[in-house]
């Protein structure tokens, strides 16, 4: 994808948080997470939690499924890849993007402990590869999707702190280490700079945010939503993670699901009020008149 600095930037944007960790309102509450976008003509899914909690969280959050028109998989673990079977039935015409390798098998390895399964469901898996082959893009490069939202493809992995922050394997003996190579992040470009979502951010936050300023051509990050993996981070990373995000100056990062409460506090004694806790139904708005305003 060439540099997109002359794309169109998109007003009237609404994040809403349907899975997390946590949960404010009496809705469910999952390891997990899933993000609904909508902006003027569109509506998108970024990852659908572990299954449990999607549907009803939804509904209750005025969270249309049957609107989808693009489902977006961040990566092939199954607390980002649950109830997509759901969802296909709800909106069986949306655009699915995803890495080709989502869909491996895929195991947690710890010593001491029998060998998990962590791969998204064959129910899931089932109803991606039923899709037509047109609805199915396969991300192995920087893609817009629509107008001023993109994704990141496959992000290298430059910083020598960052790893994929756990016990991933390819195999139950655990002897071939996951790379996570399908991790994608999700950009959309404001007038006030990038928002940048993470499912997980098994790529690292600086590898993932270096690189979207990259090939985004936008030079403001704005603000970071997701999940950020840091919850197994050392000090020296954690420091290393304040210290881009004081060069970023964003004005917002909402760290969910996997940060880790330890890490979240961490940056937030770091970096001040910029670092809001995510949780089911948070929502965050940009005003065409690009107000921002967090409920």
């Amino acid at each position: 994808m060439n540099r997109e600095s002359t794309t169109v930037a998109c007003t009237d944007v609404h994040l809403t948080i349907v899975v997390d960790n946590k949960s404010c309102g009496g809705l469910a509450e999952e390891h997990g997470f899933a993000l609904w976008i909508a902006v003027p003509g569109h509506r998108l899914l970024f990852d659908t939690g572990q299954g449990k909690a999607l549907i009803a969280n939804a509904a209750q959050l005025g969270c249309d499924l049957s609107q989808v028109d693009t489902l977006v998989l961040s990566h092939g673990h199954y607390d980002h890849s649950g109830a997509l079977s759901s969802v296909l039935r709800s909106a069986p015409s949306c655009r699915v993007y995803c890495h080709n390798g989502a869909f491996v098998p895929r195991y947690s390895v710890r010593p001491g402990e029998a060998p998990r399964t962590i791969s998204s469901a064959p129910s899931d898996r089932e109803a991606i590869f039923a899709l037509s082959p047109t609805q199915v893009h396969w991300v192995s490069e920087p893609h817009q999707i629509i107008p001023g939202i993109g994704l990141s493809g496959p992000i290298p992995r430059v910083h020598p702190m960052e790893d994929t922050g756990g016990p991933f394997f390819l195999d139950p003996d655990g002897h071939r280490p996951d790379p996570l190579e399908d991790d994608l992040a999700l950009w959309i470009k404001t007038d006030r700079g990038l928002v940048i979502i993470t499912g997980c951010c098994h790529a690292g936050l600086i590898n993932s945010v270096d690189h979207i300023l990259s090939v985004s051509g936008v030079e403001r990050v704005f603000g970071i939503i997701g999940g950020l993996h840091l919850v197994n981070a050392s000090n020296d990373r954690l420091m290393a993670t304040c210290s881009a995000l004081r060069n970023w100056v964003p004005e917002f990062i909402i760290p969910c699901h996997c940060s880790g409460d330890e890490a979240s506090a961490f940056l937030r004694e770091q970096l001040g009020t910029m670092v809001i806790s995510g949780y089911a139904g948070f929502k965050l708005t940009l005003s065409e008149s690009n107000v921002l305003r967090f409920q």
